[in-house]
C-alpha cells in the first residue's frame, strides 16, 4: 500500500501551502478542481502530496461537484496524517509554525523506551499533521517493525464483526 495524496483543509490555502512546502522540502503547485486547491508536491515518482483544499469545500455522498459553503471546521478535529522528509528537523518545523502563530510541540508516541518522536503541529490552529526529519522516520519505521514482529501469528488480523444495518 502507498499513499499518494491526503487532502488539508485551509482557511488560508495559499499561506498553509507554502508552510507546508517550506518544512517539508516541496514545492507548490496550483489545481484546476477544485477551485482554490493547491498541492504541495514532494516531486518524486510516486506523485506523493498534500492538497490543501478551502476549508468551505464541501460534497455530500454521491455528489458530483463540489460546492463552497459558509459551514466552519469541526473543532477539534483528530484526523491527521505523519509525514516524514529529509529536509526537515523538529527545531524548523517548530520554528515555521510558530513563525505563523500556529501551534506546534514535539511528542513521543508510543511506550516508555519505545515508539518514536514527531512534531504535531495545528494548521491555522484547527487541522493537525504529524511531521517528522528522517531521524523521526527511522524511529517510527522501527517502532512498526518491532510492532508487527510481535503480532502472532505471522500477518494476524484483527477480525471485524459486521455491522447492523
Amino acid at each position: 500500500m502507498r499513499i499518494h495524496h491526503f487532502t488539508v483543509p485551509a482557511l488560508e490555502p495559499v499561506r498553509v501551502a507554502r508552510v507546508l512546502a517550506e518544512v517539508l522540502g516541496a514545492r507548490v503547485i496550483p489545481l484546476p478542481h477544485p477551485v482554490g486547491t493547491l498541492l504541495v508536491y514532494a516531486d518524486d515518482t510516486d506523485g506523493t502530496a498534500i492538497e490543501v483544499w478551502p476549508a468551505a469545500t464541501r460534497a455530500g455522498v454521491g455528489d458530483r461537484e463540489l460546492a463552497l459553503t459558509d459551514l466552519p471546521l469541526p473543532d477539534a478535529w483528530p484526523h491527521h496524517a505523519y509525514i516524514t522528509s529529509d529536509a526537515c528537523d523538529a527545531e524548523g518545523i517548530l520554528a515555521a509554525f510558530a513563525r505563523e502563530g500556529w501551534k506546534a510541540e514535539s511528542v513521543h508516541n508510543g511506550p516508555p523506551r519505545g515508539g518514536f518522536g514527531l512534531v504535531r503541529g495545528w494548521i491555522e490552529n484547527q487541522v493537525v499533521i504529524e511531521i517528522g526529519g528522517s531521524d523521526m522516520r527511522a524511529e517510527y519505521e522501527r517502532f512498526f517493525r518491532e510492532v508487527v514482529a510481535r503480532s502472532v501469528p505471522a500477518r494476524a488480523e484483527v477480525e471485524v464483526a459486521p455491522t447492523a444495518s
